[in-house]
């Protein structure tokens, strides 16, 4: 048995680390997280669906003032505060939400494995992208996750975020010598985080998304990383590709929510 399996509490503890480690190194906004209750609140901007205060609670009780501190970073500007809450979050935090009246907003599945044994290669060919392909890059992930081109300069700037932060390789999933589809892997402590995985309607069901996944886990094996995660909607294509290539569920997680009104209304466009 892998030894992430036989504590998971710890496991979740480097999963929930690396996210917030990856969404804290791309498109800094000016303000420092904030390192809270065991966790960390990543602000992105205003109103930014980035913005997100990950872990808290895994290393113990959640304070009213904890919560109070969130809100105060996560909030200016009007924008809603998000709070990521999973089975290894001390009770304490879903008590104090409940009483704030905050909402569920989605739900999440946390998928892991390690790199090795590989699995067999899917037939497509997958590579890290090459300097001056970063447009290239986000207008796929825009077409993957939109539907559509990118829309705005502003747009653009946050998507290149991606390309551009500490420790993010991004990937290319090829057809016919052309870029069909996109990927991220970053690796934090020797954990490889696989993320950003979007394939464009007009290119889904070839298996690009399954292609995806099997070169970042070559990627995380060569880093000798000991854990591959990634994060999923339950019930979803991209769930059934990740129990393909061999990973199984860590553990739920749900994505609480309060609407804004903290500071002065502002606007936030992706």
């Amino acid at each position: 048995m892998h030894p992430a399996a036989q504590d998971p509490r710890a496991l979740a503890m480097r999963i929930e680390n690396a996210q917030a480690e990856q969404l804290d190194r791309t498109g800094r906004a000016g303000a420092p997280s904030l390192h809270v209750a065991g966790g960390r609140s990543v602000f992105k901007g205003p109103r930014s669906p980035f913005s997100a205060a990950i872990g808290v609670g895994l290393a113990g009780p959640v304070t009213a003032e904890d919560v109070d501190r969130i809100e105060a970073h996560l909030g200016p500007g009007g924008g809603p505060v998000r709070i990521e809450v999973g089975p290894w979050s001390d009770p304490s935090l879903a008590a104090e939400l409940a009483r704030r009246g905050y909402l569920i907003e989605r739900f999440h599945q946390v998928w892991w494995r390690p790199p090795l044994p590989l699995p067999p290669p899917a037939g497509v060919e997958v590579r890290p992208i090459r300097p001056g392909e970063e447009r290239a890059w986000i207008d796929l992930f825009a077409q993957a996750y939109l539907g559509r081109p990118v829309q705005s300069g502003a747009q653009a700037e946050a998507f290149l975020a991606m390309t551009r932060a500490e420790g993010n390789v991004c990937f290319f999933a090829l057809e016919a010598g052309a870029p069909a589809a996109v990927a991220i892997a970053s690796d934090t402590g020797g954990l490889a985080l696989l993320s950003g995985a979007g394939v464009p309607a007009a290119s889904r069901g070839r298996g690009l998304q399954l292609a995806l996944v099997q070169a970042r886990l070559v990627w995380a094996a060569e880093r000798r990383c000991d854990i591959a995660a990634s994060a999923t909607e339950p019930g979803t294509a991209s769930q059934r590709t990740l129990e393909r290539a061999g990973f199984r569920c860590a553990y739920p997680k749900v994505v609480m929510v309060r609407a804004g009104g903290y500071g002065t209304t502002g606007s936030w466009t992706i």
